[in-house]
């Protein structure tokens, strides 16, 4: 079982495994660290009250998420999205600023 399956992406759900590696700590310019594990899947819609920033990382063929490929996407405050890998598996590390995460009903 690699990291991601393992110790990092600890929790699965709608076809996708998660975690939160670290919960918003002073230490952490109050950010929490959460790491997602993805495969050719869409996520469930969400919004960032105080922004969101990615890390992308493609583990298997030419993964994207939302559209981007690897690299950092920043997400706006009050900004929303339905998370989205295509063409293969990635992880996304992503920092949510004082760990704020709006789950919302929307379907895709």
């Amino acid at each position: 079982m690699g990291v991601a399956e393992g110790w990092l992406c600890n929790r699965e759900g709608g076809g996708i495994r998660y975690g939160r590696v670290f919960k918003p700590a002073e230490d952490l310019q109050g950010f929490s660290v959460d790491v997602v594990d993805m495969n050719n899947v869409v996520g469930p819609h969400h919004a960032h009250p105080q922004g969101e920033i990615d890390l992308i990382m493609p583990i298997e063929g030419d993964a994207k998420f939302n559209g981007r490929a690897a690299g950092w996407l920043v997400c706006p405050p009050g900004s929303a999205h339905h998370p989205t890998v295509t063409d293969g598996r990635a992880l996304v590390l992503y920092l949510l600023p004082q760990g704020a995460i709006e789950f919302t009903k929307q379907s895709s």
